[in-house]
């Protein structure tokens, strides 16, 4: 039998790793045994890279989350000249959905667009980094090589009194898609993937 090519075998390897890594498929990480009280951890639950609980509630209280539009005035771009420029603009455009189905996904109460009032989280945000990677890196390369980074800052209030609960920083990476995979999947796959990783935190409550 002829030697696999490197193509068909780098196929096989993004289906197992999909097979096993997918959001969608994998069960995440559980966060028991993670402090729930006042205090700023790293590695927090061993997924949040830095979690600061200023003050500790009950998520049974609220009956829905909203999500505000982020900040991504402030986000470093490509230079324009730059294939990536554009896919990141794209995203940039409007980061709040992706991250809002990861949210929805996991956390299993209604997330949506909008302020505060009572009975509601709102979760707002700053999108600190997204680096598109490259994508020739990716597919030449592998084992994390040119891979998307995606980071955010959020943070969470009580809808009623707009006091601060939580606030984390979390960084995700995205490096397997056919052919090195799309720009733009990817950048959406990591905000989906740091949506979950806050269902996550806040189902600890």
């Amino acid at each position: 039998m002829k030697a696999l090519t490197r193509p068909i075998v780098f196929l096989i390897l993004v289906a197992l790793v999909l097979a096993t890594a997918s959001p969608a498929l994998a069960k995440r990480k559980k966060s028991k045994g993670a402090s729930t009280q006042p205090g700023e951890y790293t590695d927090w639950a061993d997924e949040i890279d830095l979690l600061k609980i200023v003050q500790t509630f009950q998520l049974a209280d609220y009956k829905k989350v909203a999500v505000k539009d982020f900040d991504t005035s402030k986000t470093p771009l490509p230079e324009k000249e730059d294939n990536t420029y554009e896919p990141v603009q794209e995203v940039l455009a409007d980061p709040v959905d992706d991250f809002m189905e990861g949210l929805r996904e996991d956390l299993g109460m209604p997330v949506e667009r909008g302020d505060g009032g009572a009975g509601v989280l709102v979760v707002s945000g700053v999108v600190e980094q997204m680096d598109p990677g490259s994508r020739a890196a990716r597919y030449w390369g592998g084992f994390g090589a040119g891979a998307v980074r995606v980071t955010l800052a959020l943070e969470i209030r009580d809808g009623a009194s707009g006091k601060t609960l939580l606030t984390l920083r979390q960084e995700r990476r995205s490096g397997f898609g056919v052919g090195g995979g799309k720009y733009a999947n990817l950048m959406n796959r990591s905000l989906a993937q740091i949506g979950g990783d806050l269902a996550m935190v806040l189902k600890a409550f």
